[in-house]
């Protein structure tokens, strides 16, 4: 009889060791990692478009009455012509997982921004003058100057405590389809 418990016993084990080879499959983990970054990479873009506030559920800092003017009606807070939300993407590199955008100004709008910044020289098209289309747009040289700029910050980046959840339950339905 304790030849019986002992031989279960080894065998308990040897299934206990598969399971966690299969657990630590470099395959495996890649293949968590990348259905993370996915899901993180959605979650972004569904906070960016419709839920309008940072991770820990602040709402964003609404639009100053002379920039609203300048928007058109398809615009929102984040999503002008849509450039920052395309852009957002997921990397797997090692075990982590990274979501961010590698645009430019995508961190003035993480961070938030208040200083001078340096402006070329540069043509500019003018299509509309005294809120007036015009017939005939022009093109009008502007000549190197520094702007002072203050960007709210609006925090886009980052896991609220939903998107924990359900990247846990993610990370679970994962594991027990592994696991019988």
């Amino acid at each position: 009889m304790a030849i019986a418990v002992n031989i279960s016993g080894q065998a308990e084990l040897a299934r206990i060791q598969a399971h966690l080879a299969r657990l630590s499959d470099t395959g495996n983990r890649k293949k968590l990692l990348n259905l993370i970054g996915a899901e993180a990479e959605t979650q972004t873009h569904r906070r960016i478009r419709d839920e309008k506030t940072s991770p820990d559920g602040t709402p964003w800092e609404s639009w100053s009455d002379a920039y609203a003017k300048t928007r058109h009606g398809n615009h929102s807070l984040l999503m002008g012509e849509g450039e920052l939300d395309d852009s957002i993407q997921y990397l797997v590199k090692g075990n982590k997982v990274y979501v961010g955008s590698p645009l430019i100004y995508a961190a003035v709008h993480q961070e938030g921004f208040d200083g001078a910044v340096q402006i070329s020289a540069h043509h500019r098209r003018i299509t509309q003058a005294f809120g007036k289309v015009l017939r005939h747009p022009v093109w009008q040289s502007v000549a190197a100057h520094v702007r002072h700029m203050k960007v709210p910050q609006r925090e886009y980046l980052g896991l609220s405590q939903d998107n924990q959840q359900d990247l846990y339950a993610l990370i679970g339905d994962f594991y027990g389809e592994l696991l019988p």
